[in-house]
């Protein structure tokens, strides 16, 4: 579920990039220049694919700005919440994941004490993301339509979330790639707190054609009786709906089942379901999609590569003249 958030998020920055990728240059203070420069062709040698064609707008548009720090304070919401899973997964309490040690550090105090540093460090670094967002927005929402020196304070609010995001990008690849999980404890605690109680409650609507709100009503009520075996749920089907469950053809084989927690899982085929097939057809999507974008990233770069060489060669030959 966070490959495809964090898919969003990337789709984001190319939404802001849309913007960011427009030159100014031509502009001047704010009522561009008498020279006869052709601004589209100096927009092309700098890599740019198009100019930010309004003079004063080029000068005085910060949007771009906000909207690049937008896009890294989602993003680092997305690791925040990882970050705060990882922490409490990672805890004694829970044990169901060990973080490598490399991001982690131990107690000051306690020798036994193995603290996940880096998801807490991501976490803080979410909220100053989030600072630089307000403090941009309050920042320009006052200024009049020309350039103001205020704005020179918008740049370190943006370098900030952008280095912020980059450098937490690249600590979270590494915290989950080398997060060791324990399968049996997971495993183990699927099995705990009533977990199949809902699939317990379709496959009485399933089977019997019971309503679901009439469904969960008995299931509800045997699990505050404190057991879903037959004579709980019988129990519970007649308070609740008068009816007797086993009459209609429940037994201990069908409980049994419908209790199982891989059934359970497994009956969760629809697309994005947590069944086998669908985890793995949205894997393959996902993959499909991660190779898109990084096909996207390239073209882009080979682009920028390319107008790089050309203002270059460009450059060489005014010289020789």
């Amino acid at each position: 579920n966070y490959e495809q958030v964090l898919g969003r998020d990337f789709e984001r920055f190319g939404d802001a990039l849309l913007w960011v990728d427009r030159c100014p240059l031509g502009a001047g203070a704010f009522a561009s220049t008498g020279y006869p420069i052709d601004r589209e062709y100096t927009a092309e040698l700098l890599g740019f694919p198009e100019v930010l064609e309004n003079s004063m707008d080029c000068v005085s548009g910060r949007d771009f700005c906000i909207e690049t720090i937008a896009a890294c304070t989602i993003l680092m919401t997305t690791l925040s919440r990882l970050c705060e899973e990882m922490v409490v997964w990672s805890s004694t309490f829970a044990g169901v994941v060990n973080l490598h040690d490399a991001y982690c550090s131990t107690s000051s105090i306690m020798p036994q004490k193995k603290n996940p540093d880096c998801a807490e460090i991501m976490r803080g670094k979410t909220a100053s993301a989030a600072g630089a967002l307000a403090a941009s927005v309050a920042l320009v929402k006052g200024l009049p339509m020309s350039y103001n020196r205020d704005m020179q304070d918008l740049w370190n609010h943006l370098w900030r979330a952008v280095s912020d995001a980059k450098s937490s990008i690249k600590i979270m690849s590494g915290m989950i790639r080398t997060a060791e999980f324990n399968k049996a404890k997971l495993a183990e605690e699927a099995e705990k707190g009533f977990s199949t109680a809902t699939e317990l409650a379709d496959v009485i609507v399933r089977n019997y054609g019971l309503p679901f709100r009439t469904a969960h009503g008995i299931v509800g009520r045997a699990v505050r009786l404190g057991k879903l075996d037959i004579d709980t749920l019988e129990e519970a089907a007649s308070e609740m709906a008068g009816i007797s469950l086993k009459k209609k053809g429940l037994n201990a084989k069908t409980l049994k089942k419908a209790l199982d927690v891989e059934f359970s899982v497994q009956e969760r085929k629809a697309t994005g379901g947590p069944a086998p097939n669908s985890v793995q057809k949205c894997i393959e999507r996902r993959k499909a999609d991660l190779k898109e974008d990084l096909e996207w990233t390239d073209a882009y770069r080979a682009r920028a590569q390319s107008a790089i060489e050309k203002m270059i060669k460009e450059a060489e030959e005014m010289i020789k003249k």
